[in-house]
């Protein structure tokens, strides 16, 4: 599924009266509750359910709130570091007027890690949206279409990847899951490997 953007002017702050360049901003797609979030998270992990996934995010972010709290700086691994800063209530020019009453919590701050970057990067499509207000939907094929489609790819391939079953087919990546899960479910696939290196082969001709 393509994320949608469109052009805009960059403002004129330093009032040159010049034309300003364009630049590019994603129109959103939509916003995820956590409820929303988690549910997509369980539908795609096929070993958590929903109230597990939910236990142990409650959890994170309590660790995380105590953890940041005490000054700590804390990696999340791929997904990069979170940190603090802080902020002065009143102006102050001289340290010595400085009393920790005067400091509080300004930001949380995410750095993302350049293996994130790269992960959003590949699995990120971009179609420009059209000069009306809703973005082009694409044609979805029928079930019987799609399987015709995996089928001749793996006669060609071997296997398949979830994002090339999506790219294949047109699918979201949550429809592209589902239409894999019921093929293994239905004795037409295999699923091979785990994590990032999960694919798909032709159960029939193992």
């Amino acid at each position: 599924m393509s994320a949608y953007y469109d052009l805009y002017e960059t403002p004129d702050v330093q009032n040159t009266g010049e034309q300003q360049p364009l630049h590019a901003r994603i129109v959103p797609s939509g916003t995820y509750s956590r409820k929303d979030f988690l549910e997509r998270v369980a539908r795609s992990s096929q070993t958590f359910n929903y109230n597990v996934i939910d236990a142990v995010v409650g959890v994170v972010i309590d660790e995380l709130s105590e953890a940041l709290a005490e000054g700590h700086i804390v990696e999340l691994g791929e997904l990069g570091h979170l940190s603090i800063s802080l902020k002065c209530t009143n102006k102050v020019m001289d340290k010595r007027d400085i009393r920790s009453e005067s400091i509080s919590l300004d930001n949380v701050h995410l750095r993302t890690s350049k293996e994130f970057k790269r992960k959003i990067r590949r699995e990120m499509e971009l179609e420009r949206v059209e000069k009306s207000k809703h973005a082009p939907r694409k044609v979805e094929f029928p079930i019987e279409q799609r399987q015709q489609m995996l089928q001749e790819f793996l006669k060609s391939n071997g296997g398949i990847t979830r994002l090339e079953y999506s790219r294949l087919t047109g699918l979201s990546r949550l429809k592209a899951i589902d239409d894999l899960n019921a093929f293994i479910k239905n004795g037409i696939l295999r699923k091979r490997g785990a994590g990032r290196t999960v694919f798909y082969v032709w159960k029939q001709e193992e």
